[in-house]
C-alpha cells in the first residue's frame, strides 16, 4: 500500500483521499479556487490510535526503568548518601530532558494538538495509515514523531514517580516544591470541575446560571473580561465528551498532578 501511495500524482492522490473523507474539499474566497483540509473527525481517530500506543509503550519503559530503581534502592536500603546521588542523577536526566523538549510537550497538551499533529504526516502518509494492511503499532514506528512522543511521555512518567522518591530521600526547600503559576485557563476550569466548585456554583447562582458563572469564574480566574463568552462555550460543553469539552484524559491528569502536590485527594464514587 506504501508503493502504491507513492506512485500516485497528487491529484490522484486527492481524489482517493477525498472519496474516503480523509480529506475535505472547501472553497477559498481569497483566491477562487478549490484547498482541501483534513477531516479533523476522520484524523481524531488516528490520533487515538497514536495516543493509545504512546501511552502503553512509554508506560512499558517506564515500568521496566522504575522496577530497576527499586532493586537499587532496595540492594542500598542502608546507605542514604548513595540513593540520594543516584536519585539526583535520574532526577536531574529526566527533568532536563523534559526541559530541552518543552515545546512539543506544550504543544501534545495544547488545544490545537489535532491540528498540529497532522502537520506530521504528508498526505500519502496518511491515505497510508487509513489504508495500511499491517498494524497502527507498526505503521507508527516509523515516523520521528511517535518515537519523540514515547520517549517524551516516558520522561513525563518517570518523573512523577522520581518526584515522590525524590521527596521522601532527599530534604527539599518547601518553596522550591511549590508548582509553578497556573497560567493556563483551561487547567483553572478543570481544576475547579474536579474540586466541586463548579457544580457548587451551579447551585447557588440561581438566575441566569450558566452566564453569570462564566462571569464570575472569569473574574475569579484573573482572565480577560472580555472572555467571559468563551468561558461560557467551554462551561456549556463539560462533560458532553465533544471536541469542546476540556474534561480529556490529558487535562484531567495534568489537573490530578497539581491536586497531588498538595495531598488533595478526590472522593471515589
Amino acid at each position: 500500500m506504501g508503493e502504491k501511495a507513492n506512485r500516485l500524482t497528487r491529484t490522484e492522490l486527492e481524489e482517493l483521499c477525498l472519496k474516503q473523507n480523509i480529506i475535505i474539499e472547501r472553497d477559498d474566497p481569497l483566491t477562487n479556487s478549490k484547498i482541501f483540509l483534513p477531516n479533523i473527525e476522520k484524523i481524531n481517530k488516528m490520533i487515538r490510535e497514536f495516543d493509545f500506543l504512546v501511552d502503553g509503550e512509554s508506560r512499558g519503559k517506564a515500568v521496566n526503568e522504575i522496577s530497576k530503581i527499586e532493586r537499587f534502592l532496595y540492594d542500598n536500603e542502608e546507605n542514604v548518601d548513595i540513593k540520594s546521588k543516584f536519585l539526583a542523577t535520574y532526577y536531574s536526566t529526566a527533568s532536563m530532558y523534559i526541559e530541552n523538549h518543552r515545546s512539543l510537550l506544550e504543544d501534545k497538551r495544547s488545544e490545537n494538538w489535532k491540528y498540529l499533529f497532522v502537520n506530521y504526516f504528508k498526505l500519502e502518509d496518511i491515505y497510508r495509515y487509513f489504508n495500511k494492511d499491517t498494524g497502527a503499532s507498526t505503521f507508527f514506528k516509523d515516523y520521528t514523531i511517535y518515537n519523540d512522543i514515547v520517549d517524551l511521555t516516558y520522561n513525563v512518567k518517570l518523573m512523577e514517580y522520581l518526584r515522590s522518591q525524590v521527596e521522601l530521600q532527599i530534604p527539599v526547600d518547601n518553596d522550591r516544591d511549590m508548582p509553578s503559576k497556573i497560567e493556563e485557563s483551561n487547567l483553572k476550569l478543570v481544576l475547579l470541575h474536579e474540586l466541586g466548585v463548579i457544580d457548587m456554583l451551579k447551585e447557588q447562582i440561581t438566575e441566569n446560571t450558566f452566564p453569570n458563572m462564566a462571569k464570575f469564574l472569569t473574574v475569579m480566574c484573573n482572565e480577560d473580561p472580555s472572555s467571559w463568552r468563551d468561558v461560557l462555550d467551554k462551561l456549556k460543553n463539560m462533560n458532553l465528551q465533544n471536541d469542546k469539552d476540556l474534561l480529556t484524559e490529558l487535562n484531567l491528569n495534568k489537573a490530578h498532578e497539581i491536586m497531588s502536590v498538595f495531598s488533595i485527594e478526590l472522593e471515589k464514587e
